[in-house]
């Protein structure tokens, strides 16, 4: 049953886009594109230019110093291809602290395992049990220049260990060093009647550093480095209400030849910073990985712990790998609250 589980599960891969490739059709690790977070998630995958939560140095750096609170940790949990596996997930752990008023840094940890495989020459041979995955370790840095922009940038370490020692001797794992760097941008407060509001806007390029290869002789391939950049407003009705908007767009920005443009629209309605509801929507140029969804996601807050839930609907005839997948996220927030007004 794990062979016949092993096979669906890396055929499904496959046809949803995600899996690498031994070429420079596809970058390598591009779980380093999935977002680690439900309230993300539930936002269409927005992420440059939305307000700052504990998960901003993934989308942004820049974004660090408007964190909410003194300092926040999280974790979160997205299971993988649920419809054929029950041990294949995406794991994250962030911690997100301001220094001063003026800058901030954060750490986190990203863990995508691929369950276990069986690996055998021939189908009386004793099987061997393989657990393939990949992890990044990040280190980020946010600084305000002024009373509007921020910038900010990381450094990602990044081990994937895919190939299987079993099937190629020289196998190893693959590890490679990316940066990030990032812009932010919070207009000041529009005061008017009925409804106050704020334009926020984001730009950001991740996952930009050295290449991957699996094998002393192997092909070496590009990191996922993307380009983001989005333009979001903000409609706050009151002191309890707000709604939020935020329009993104991003592509590869290395030679590959699966390179799309992806827009990404999400929605996230704040009531009294204990109640969320979100909506969005993602949709790309390519045929290849046709990765077309809606997504709906909520959170709740109590004191100082925070739940956010997400869930995928898939409006492309390729099956998504997050169908039937409920994401979860908790965050621990520290300290003061900001509510940089």
């Amino acid at each position: 049953m794990r062979l016949v589980k092993s096979i669906l599960m890396l055929s499904g891969l496959l046809f949803s886009g995600y899996l690498f490739a031994q070429d420079n059709t596809t970058p390598a690790v591009p779980f380093l594109n999935i977002p680690i977070d439900a309230r993300a998630a539930g936002m269409g995958d927005t992420g440059v230019a939305t307000h700052a939560d504990v998960n901003s140095a993934r989308w942004n750096p820049a974004k660090l110093v408007w964190l909410g609170n003194s300092a926040e940790f999280g974790i979160a949990y997205t299971p993988y291809l649920a419809n054929i596996a029950d041990d294949v997930s995406l794991l994250g752990a962030n911690y997100a602290q301001r220094i001063n008023d003026v800058s901030a840094l954060a750490v986190g940890l990203t863990y995508f395992g691929l369950g276990e495989v069986e690996f055998r020459q021939t189908i009386d041979e004793p099987a061997q049990i393989v657990k393939p995955n990949e992890l990044a370790l990040d280190f980020a840095y946010g600084l305000q220049l002024n009373d509007q922009l921020s910038a900010g940038a990381g450094l990602r370490f990044i081990s994937s260990n895919l190939k299987l020692t079993e099937a190629v001797q020289d196998a190893r794992a693959a590890n490679a060093l990316a940066v990030d760097v990032g812009f932010y941008y919070r207009s000041d407060l529009n005061i008017r009647e009925g409804a106050d509001s704020r334009w926020r806007a984001g730009l950001s390029l991740s996952n930009f550093g050295t290449t991957l290869s699996y094998d002393l002789d192997g092909v070496e391939q590009y990191l996922p480095s993307t380009l983001r950049m989005g333009l979001g407003h903000d409609f706050i009705f009151d002191y309890d209400s707000t709604l939020s908007v935020t329009l993104e767009a991003n592509t590869l920005v290395v030679p590959v030849d699966n390179k799309a443009l992806g827009f990404a629209l999400g929605s996230e309605y704040n009531f009294r910073d204990d109640l969320f509801l979100r909506l969005g929507y993602y949709h790309d140029t390519t045929q290849i990985t046709n990765r077309k969804y809606a997504t709906v996601g909520a959170g709740a807050r109590k004191d100082n712990l925070k739940i956010d839930l997400s869930y995928l609907f898939s409006t492309s005839q390729v099956q998504n790998p997050f169908e039937n997948a409920l994401r979860i996220a908790l965050s621990f927030e520290f300290g003061d609250r900001f509510y940089n007004f």
